[in-house]
């Protein structure tokens, strides 16, 4: 499996349903606090399963040499340097991300929770803290320094010389605590991960999609963090800037809740929808003319077409890709939130 296949079939495989967040579960009278368990097996989800193609989507067709050089650029590994001057020895700030709680209880969930975790012995209360946001909360514990280094042998994510980040024993002990960590029968950090420290937001005021009028904009894309993919950000301003050079009026949009930047083209009013009978909505003929364009007619991860294997109705397993679709162009005066799909 090559390099590409690796990278984007991990974040196929995330999307898919290795992360499913939590609903607020009922809160319990009187708070006894965790008690450390061997976590139970994680059952086999039943998701649909995704796979990627190898090749950018952009330059699939009718491209030039020098067309698809240019876009494999801005995505391609370099075993010294990934992303603006990302180097072996560079260290960078990470954390545990326990959990994150939805749901109309999702602040009280997260608050009585992170209680009991601080006062769980091994754990540190100071390096307990919570984010809430307008709909869901999210519960973090510590700040590890980390370092980068070239991988030595190839693995899931990552070739032989990649250059990657190294999780210490330290973070790696904490994170395996507290996945084992039980309230009653109840394991809320189970899916507890490492993530990077949230990173300042790069990038041309005028290219931000707040600074965009209209209702609607076509989402052709997304990017985020990989063992080899460290800038996500400036990777997403490159990848708008590249859109703009052949005539889009693309856009980037730093999301505010998760660590991600959406690629955006296009700015459309109330004529993005139009009435297809029975009482639904559908794409209008210019947003469909948009979505033809070979360039957009996918919501790439990374630089890759995503796809989904599902059942049709006659039972038979079929490749749908992740088109591209219609989000909520966000308006002045609205608490910073992700894209509404539409």
């Amino acid at each position: 499996m090559g390099a590409y296949h690796r990278e984007a079939l991990a974040a196929a495989r995330r999307n898919a349903g290795s992360r499913l967040p939590i609903e607020s579960f009922t809160i319990m009278s009187a708070i006894s606090g965790f008690q450390k368990q061997s976590a139970p097996r994680r059952a086999r989800r039943v998701v649909a399963v995704c796979c990627v193609a190898a090749v950018a989507a952009p330059f699939l067709t009718g491209c030039s040499q020098a067309d698809m050089q240019r876009w494999n650029n801005l995505f391609k590994k370099r075993p010294q340097s990934v992303a603006r001057g990302t180097k072996i020895g560079q260290k960078e700030n990470w954390t545990i991300e326990c959990n994150e709680f939805l749901g109309p209880n999702h602040i009280e969930t997260a608050d009585t929770v992170a209680t009991a975790l601080k006062r769980v012995q091994g754990i540190n209360p100071d390096l307990v803290r919570v984010e809430h946001r307008d709909d869901r909360s999210k519960v973090y514990y510590g700040t590890y320094e980390l370092e980068y280094v070239q991988a030595k042998v190839e693995g899931f994510s990552s070739a032989e010389g990649d250059v990657v980040i190294q999780l210490s024993d330290e973070i790696k002990a904490d994170m395996e605590f507290i996945r084992k960590l039980a309230m009653g029968n109840k394991h809320p950090f189970m899916q507890a991960r490492a993530i990077q420290e949230p990173s300042p937001d790069v990038g041309p005021p005028e290219l931000d999609l707040r600074s965009a009028s209209g209702l609607y904009t076509l989402h052709v894309g997304v990017t985020y963090a990989t063992p080899t993919l460290h800038d996500y950000k400036y990777a997403a301003i490159e990848w708008v800037k590249d859109l703009r050079s052949r005539g889009y009026q693309a856009y980037y949009y730093h999301d505010p809740e998760k660590p991600q930047t959406s690629i955006c083209v296009g700015t459309f009013g109330p004529e993005a929808l139009e009435d297809t009978g029975g009482g639904r909505s559908g794409y209008s003929g210019v947003v469909r003319a948009l979505r033809e364009k070979e360039e957009l007619k996918y919501n790439l991860e990374n630089g890759h077409i995503v796809y989904r294997i599902a059942t049709d109705e006659k039972g038979k397993k079929v490749k749908i890709p992740n088109w591209s679709f219609l989000v909520k162009i966000p308006q002045k005066g609205q608490a910073p939130r992700g894209l509404q799909r539409w």
